[in-house]
């Protein structure tokens, strides 16, 4: 069931109104309760299930959504016990359509095999559930392959909606903050708004180019999360921001610098304030980028190259980075020689 099965692993839903006693044990420290009001046959091994699939993280019963495909479309995955761990099958496969299914589990036993990967907001002795909502049940790849089409163009039509109503805010969000420090700055085509430091010079950037770019990134709290000009982060080189459609030239950037950036020449310095909905939007970046955050990266254009140039920077980039692979893979032979065979 490809992602499915981290889904299910990742994830829970509010057990305000299940009694405890509800629920029964699975595999591996699950607990589950399975609402039958549905009907036909269970799901069988290679059946497609159609289905609404929503994550929570529950805390002193108060339920934090984590997602909710409600917001976007139904999920279609086929039930197998290859890609689907057996403790996860052997639940499923009692499912019929019109089923509905609440899966927990407690975080200290999600995380005890990588407690390390426990984010910070979860807590030891809370649950993680899941609950699954059972639209529909195809035994034929057409029919799954044509839902799955039309669940794909729903949720694209969905987060376009989803991305205007937080384009909206974060808009006022930033001429909020540009009003009270005093910033004057243009507002590009999208969204993002551009504060030239120093203007540069010649024509603008365009999706013909790659722009080289120094930067540092932050939030508009003023966290940095990254830069190519700060030594702390490891990686003190121009970035070949990609304008083109060919993925062989450079880095493609977030939309909020491909929409930024076009204001700007050679030699332009400049502060880009980004929107969430033109930088990581619902999904974040990491720790340092919660979801919706508004970022701030102030850039220098080092230069604007033709597709030829880009080429040849990128490429001279890969072989830089390949020779520093292969340093490094050399010294970790080196400390650590194979044994001798006897």
């Amino acid at each position: 069931m490809r992602k499915f099965t981290y889904v299910v692993l990742l994830a829970t839903l509010s057990l305000t109104a299940c009694k405890e006693e509800s629920f029964k044990k699975g595999g591996e420290d699950l607990e589950y309760k399975i609402i039958s009001s549905g009907s036909g046959p269970t799901v069988k091994y290679g059946d497609f299930i159609q289905m609404h699939i929503s994550q929570f993280y529950n805390k002193n019963k108060k339920d934090s959504v984590l997602s909710d495909s409600r917001k976007m479309a139904p999920i279609v995955e086929m039930l197998d016990s290859i890609n689907t761990p057996k403790q996860y099958y052997d639940i499923l496969k009692q499912l019929r359509k019109g089923d509905s299914l609440v899966i927990r589990i407690l975080t200290d036993s999600a995380f005890k095999k990588s407690p390390e990967s426990m984010p910070p907001f979860i807590k030891k002795g809370n649950y993680l559930v899941t609950t699954v909502k059972v639209l529909n049940v195809f035994t034929d790849k057409t029919q799954a392959d044509s839902a799955r089409n039309a669940s794909m163009a729903m949720a694209q039509e969905n987060q376009k909606k989803e991305e205007e109503v937080q384009l909206v805010k974060d808009d006022a969000k930033i001429k909020d903050y540009l009003s009270k420090n005093n910033v004057q700055a243009v507002k590009a085509p999208l969204g993002t708004y551009v504060q030239v430091i120093q203007p540069g010079t010649g024509a603008n950037i365009d999706t013909s180019v790659v722009a080289k770019i120094n930067y540092t990134g932050k939030t508009l709290e003023g966290k940095a999360f990254d830069s190519n000009v700060e030594p702390s982060f490891n990686h003190v080189e121009p970035l070949l921001a990609n304008m083109t459609n060919d993925p062989s030239l450079g880095i493609t950037v977030i939309r909020g610098w491909s929409d930024g950036l076009k204001l700007l020449n050679k030699g332009a310095k400049a502060k880009l304030y980004v929107p969430s909905s033109l930088a990581y939007g619902a999904q974040g970046a990491g720790p340092d980028i919660p979801p919706f955050t508004t970022l701030v990266f102030d850039v220098e254009v080092v230069d604007v190259l033709s597709r030829a140039q880009a080429k040849t920077a990128a490429d001279a980039q890969q072989k830089k980075t390949a020779a520093m692979q292969k340093r490094f893979t050399d010294s970790i032979s080196k400390a650590n020689p194979a044994p001798a065979n006897k």
